[in-house]
């Protein structure tokens, strides 16, 4: 099984205890607080790419109608489409579903876990409109999880991630010809921080 397959499986079994640990930990409060934060740069059609269970889409569907959602987990897949949303079961660094613009392209929790980020994002700038803007949310330094619902999992996740720091993804998205326009920053507790970057095309 390669790496992109053992991130898949992973996702598909853990995604039961996937929202109880973010919520108990305050990563979706701090998710919230981000989105709030940026709202300003926010434009549909949008396209969540690691939508996980619905979590960012649930947010956003309160201002804006056009939201479409993508997730590598099958399972993770049936849960936000059980909240009658629109949403892709691809690999987001290919996105094969779609052919269509977007004004908006969020990346959350997603891009520690590519195999080829440059990959992913030349695909993304193909789905962007011209005007259009890529939103990192990420979090820095990556801390391995602590909570009951996700420990049996930890070990395997520490594996298969590979966290870079917001400077180094700045650092990645100017080589691919994007200038950083909002930096915004939030903390999730003592240790770590939830941070939002906001790109658009030269």
């Amino acid at each position: 099984m390669n790496k992109s397959e053992k991130i898949k499986d992973f996702w598909n079994v853990s995604c039961k205890d996937y929202d109880l640990h973010m919520a108990e930990t305050k990563h979706y409060n701090a998710q919230e607080k981000i989105l709030e934060l940026l709202s300003n740069q926010i434009k549909e059609p949008i396209l969540d790419l690691a939508c996980g269970t619905g979590f960012l889409i649930k947010l956003l569907s309160n201002k804006f109608f056009k939201i479409s959602g993508n997730d590598f987990s099958s399972e993770m897949v049936k849960i936000a489409r059980k909240n009658k949303f629109s949403i892709t079961n691809d690999d987001a660094e290919t996105l094969n579903s779609y052919s269509n613009k977007f004004a908006t392209i969020i990346s959350c929790n997603l891009f520690f876990y590519l195999q080829n980020r440059n990959k992913a994002v030349k695909r993304w700038v193909e789905l962007l409109d011209s005007n259009g803007k890529i939103i990192f949310i990420e979090e820095y330094p990556f801390i391995k999880p602590k909570s009951e619902e996700m420990d049996e999992h930890s070990e395997k996740l520490m594996n298969l991630i590979d966290p870079i720091s917001p400077e180094e993804i700045e650092s990645l998205m100017v080589q691919n010809g994007f200038s950083l326009i909002k930096k915004v920053e939030t903390r999730i507790d003592k240790k770590h921080n939830l941070y939002g970057l906001v790109f658009s095309l030269r």
